[in-house]
């Protein structure tokens, strides 16, 4: 006797489309920024960080911000707020990394909240 229920295969298919459209999403979000904010990717240079580390850092913290988004209301910066903090408490590994490169709180606060206001922004933009 198995304790264990079998679940078929197929019960939980994921949506690829909808995963195309979401990383269509960020990479087209990412490019913007990039044009928007070149300070900012500059500054993550001076760091030390390389471009890999830098887009890929950008790319979560926008796909993080599409994900979430939803999920909170008010203005755009209290949303910011709410995305930054949990965001925060859900990749500890970020903090650590961004600190490893010696941003300061206040840095890291700054950048990170550009990129999910601009994410924010973004979103709402295209609906309308």
């Amino acid at each position: 006797m198995n304790p264990y229920q079998h679940v078929p295969y197929n019960q939980y298919q994921l949506d690829y489309y909808h995963h195309y459209r979401q990383q269509n999403e960020v990479s087209r979000i990412y490019q913007a920024f990039r044009q928007e904010h070149p300070e900012l990717i500059n500054e993550l240079g001076t760091l030390g960080m390389d471009e890999q580390l830098i887009t890929y850092i950008s790319r979560a913290v926008i796909q993080y911000s599409l994900a979430h988004a939803n999920q909170f209301s008010g203005t755009i910066n209290n949303r910011t707020t709410n995305i930054y903090e949990s965001m925060l408490r859900q990749l500890p590994w970020l903090i650590y990394l961004l600190q490893a490169y010696h941003l300061s709180g206040n840095q890291m606060r700054r950048i990170l909240r550009t990129m999910i206001r601009f994410t924010l922004q973004q979103i709402r933009n295209s609906y309308y």
